[in-house]
């Protein structure tokens, strides 16, 4: 309901703000019940991008909305008469052709960073420092803290990590409701002692929370997710570990710019995470390619450039 609501404000807000004119383009981050703006582009005659992150009866962190059929009528209605969608995996763009939407108003784009805000390396020492970390292997993830992101695996991994006599800590970014419970399983795992819960950190102290890691790990995604922190980790030419989805995969490639395990086995995420924390070597390697790939392919100019460049195509064919 609370998004419904807030669909509604957005509806009056756009257009009060669509009457002052001189608007030549709409991009629009896709929500649940969220159809108003396709309606007022239509109206004024403006092109329409609507970017899509997931759609409804996919698994996702928060829980389905109640009316679901309700949203999948809103989807058909805004698709309907968008100019470009820009689905950030081949799964959703698959779900919405499945929708009869014509291919060639769909892009898949997944992804990505502030190429100004990663264009420096940032400090680690600062980070290092406050948190006594010397000379330990640091693994380290940025996120909310629910029970979907599974830290649960990645703590007891963790766990397994240090009963190998290895110098690793492990630092989580972020906050949620799931702190205390994983507190809880850092405490009977034995490892809360090394295990850094940092909270809440603004966006703009990111890059150098990243910069303090060895190590960025995903420990969960999905098949239509594209998550922002493996493009912060690899922006900051961490070294990453992440499940292979196929969207991580269109990005991540194994043994080159990263390393991927097979979603939801501990042992594909202890293996990975092992060798890296042995292997100082191989943790440059990856880090430094990781790096030079986000900033040549995934950032957020140069996705909006595709999308420019595909809108002015489409308009030459339709012309």
């Amino acid at each position: 309901f609370l998004e419904l609501g807030y669909n509604l404000v957005a509806w009056f807000r756009n257009a009060r703000l669509l009457r002052r004119g001189g608007y030549d383009l709409i991009f629009e981050r896709h929500a649940f019940f969220l159809f108003s703006t396709a309606w007022l582009a239509r109206r004024h005659g403006i092109p329409l991008v609507v970017e899509v992150n997931e759609l409804v009866g996919d698994e996702r962190v928060r829980k389905q909305p109640f009316m679901a059929p309700l949203v999948r009528a809103c989807d058909r209605f805004t698709f309907a008469r968008a100019s470009l969608i820009v689905a950030v995996s081949p799964h959703i763009q698959r779900r919405i052709e499945a929708q009869g939407v014509d291919g060639s108003r769909l892009v898949v784009l997944p992804n990505a960073v502030n190429e100004l805000t990663f264009s420096e390396l940032a400090s680690p020492e600062p980070v290092r420092y406050r948190y006594g970390f010397g000379r330990s292997v640091v693994l380290g993830f940025i996120g909310g803290l629910s029970a979907w992101h599974r830290l649960d695996l990645l703590i007891e991994v963790f766990a397994r990590l240090r009963q190998r006599d290895l110098a690793v800590r492990l630092m989580i970014v972020g906050d949620g409701v799931e702190r205390e419970v994983l507190a809880g399983v850092a405490r009977h795992a034995g490892v809360l002692e090394h295990t850094l819960f940092v909270g809440q950190v603004s966006h703009a102290e990111i890059p150098s929370y990243i910069a303090a890691m060895d190590i960025g790990v995903v420990p969960h995604s999905n098949e239509y997710r594209s998550p922002i922190k493996l493009f912060e980790y690899m922006g900051q030419a961490k070294a990453v570990v992440a499940p292979r989805t196929e969207p991580i995969a269109a990005v991540v490639r194994s043994e080159a710019n990263g390393l991927l395990f097979e979603p939801g086995s501990g042992d594909g995420l202890s293996g990975a995470l092992e060798r890296l924390i042995r292997d100082a070597g191989l943790r440059q390697r990856l880090g430094e390619q990781a790096r030079q790939d986000v900033l040549r392919k995934h950032t957020w100019t140069q996705n909006a450039r595709a999308i420019l460049n595909r809108l002015s195509s489409s308009a030459g064919a339709g012309g």
